[in-house]
């Protein structure tokens, strides 16, 4: 290798490296997303994710009057994010890397781009923009297609802290996603399978809380500690003794008066 050729890459590295350093870094931050709160129809096809061209993994952006922001790990954030939020509704969740999809699994193309909005109206911060699409096929026939399109809280400072705005709405992205496809029909449900009658016994079983239990008490009622066993019945209170009969009043008797002594004569 040439003395030139040494420079030259030696320069490419230096400013390769002087690039890095002066753009953002702004990785996608995800949260544990609960399952839907409505029961979501189960599905017998595997779900294939396939996201799209545009869903880079590195998406940079440069906003006017500022440095270059890098949006880092925006697949693996997406496709993590419908994982947690799909299995609920289908058997198993996959991402598809040029595989061919088997007769009767579903197949899930989403595209997600993010940007950076500046302040405005709705907050003093920055905010994440989220645009995109997806479609649900199942051999060949498409099912359902939205164009979506999301925006985070307005509260973050430009830079890496707009990764967690990111995250937000990747996550909502997800969240909806997982709302249609749960409630998307399945037309081949598998057939009930006769099984065998199963003889159990019961060797330990977990107490449910009486309804009694469940009444709030009146407010006379004194207090028990939690997980103690309330006292015995108190005993019953002795019935009151009968007042004494009054003594009968008698009136005192009155007695005749002797008789007067005659008059004596004279």
């Amino acid at each position: 290798m040439g003395l030139s050729k040494v420079v030259a890459l030696s320069l490419l590295a230096i400013t390769s490296a002087a690039g890095c350093m002066q753009h953002h870094q702004a990785k996608v931050q995800t949260a544990l997303l609960p399952p839907p709160s409505e029961s979501p129809v189960q599905h017998t096809g595997r779900l294939w994710i396939e996201l799209g061209d545009v869903t880079w993994e590195n998406q940079c952006r440069t906003p006017k009057g500022q440095r270059q922001v890098c949006f880092d790990g925006v697949r693996k954030a997406a496709f993590g994010a419908l994982a947690r939020s799909l299995w609920t509704s289908f058997p198993d969740v996959t991402l598809r890397d040029g595989d061919p999809v088997p007769a009767g699994d579903y197949l899930l193309k989403l595209d997600i781009t993010i940007d950076a909005v500046p302040p405005g109206a709705d907050g003093p911060g920055w905010s994440a923009l989220a645009a995109g699409g997806f479609r649900l096929s199942r051999d060949g026939k498409t099912l359902h297609e939205e164009r979506l399109g999301s925006r985070s809280r307005a509260s973050f400072a430009y830079g890496s802290a707009l990764g967690i705005g990111a995250g937000e709405v990747v996550d909502a992205f997800a969240a909806h996603v997982a709302g249609v496809l749960g409630s998307v029909a399945e037309d081949r449900p598998l057939r009930p399978a006769p099984l065998p009658a199963v003889v159990a016994e019961v060797l330990m079983q977990s107490s449910a809380p009486s309804p009694a239990s469940l009444e709030p008490s009146s407010p006379d009622a004194p207090a028990t500690a939690p997980g103690s066993a309330p006292d015995s019945a108190p005993a019953p209170a002795p019935a009151p003794e009968p007042a004494p009969e009054p003594a009968p009043i008698t009136a005192p008797v009155q007695t005749a008066p002797p008789p007067a002594a005659p008059l004596a004569t004279r």
